[in-house]
């Protein structure tokens, strides 16, 4: 059974920049509020929670101060907007919304460096205020109608809230609401569920609290 905590590692942040179901199914689905009120909620905490919520951390091999790789390494993102670089004595964090965001950052990283460059594990940006809350992220996923049910299984064992779906001729149109927790490697689990066909686009949609604080979680 898939755990929200698998393969990723949590912080929580004490500071941060200021930067209806498918009547065809037969699953039963959640059905969430209107995505206006989801907008709403998003917009009004943008201020005082991570614009990127997600973020993984790279350091050089051979390099004895990470400090100096990732000043130099920063310098190749400047004119980037889909992601965020931060240098530290640890190396260089790129932050994005998504995991798409963020590997196609690494690809630049590993033309650059090749082997030298040390790709730690994914990290969820957590907001710490009255409460731990999570990133939540809007999603968008297409797929055909043979695998409608596959996929809307797999959303709601992630958690998912079921927004909308939209049923077509050939396809269906499936818009949910899930933690970003849940959702870590969910490009390649979609092509498995879909035999390749099926599209999703994802971005953050607001923080919410976290039901179960997550394991090992630090104040960064």
């Amino acid at each position: 059974m898939r755990s929200k905590h698998d393969n990723v590692t949590f912080l929580d942040h004490d500071v941060m920049e200021n930067r209806g179901p498918a009547s065809a199914s037969q699953l039963s689905l959640r059905v969430a509020p209107a995505l206006s009120t989801v907008a709403a909620v998003a917009q009004g905490k943008r201020a005082s929670h991570p614009e990127y919520p997600l973020e993984r951390l790279c350091s050089h091999h051979s390099e004895p101060f990470q400090l100096t790789f990732a000043r130099h390494a920063q310098q190749h993102f400047l004119m980037r907007e889909d992601v965020q670089v931060v240098a530290s004595h640890k190396g260089l964090s790129i932050r994005g919304e998504t995991e798409e965001a963020i590997e196609a950052a690494l690809v630049v990283l590993k033309d650059l460096y090749g082997p030298n460059i040390r790709i730690g594990p994914p990290t969820i940006r957590y907001h710490k205020g009255v409460s731990l809350e999570e990133p939540w992220m809007g999603m968008r996923v297409r797929c055909g109608n043979n695998h409608l049910d596959a996929v809307n299984a797999d959303l709601i064992d992630r958690n998912a809230t079921i927004v909308s779906c939209e049923i077509e001729r050939a396809d269906c149109l499936i818009q949910a609401c899930t933690p970003l927790a849940n959702l870590m490697g969910y490009r390649s689990s979609l092509e498995k569920l879909t035999e390749g066909a099926g599209k999703h686009a994802m971005w953050l949609s607001h923080y919410a609290p976290v039901e179960s604080p997550p394991p090992g979680g630090q104040a960064a």
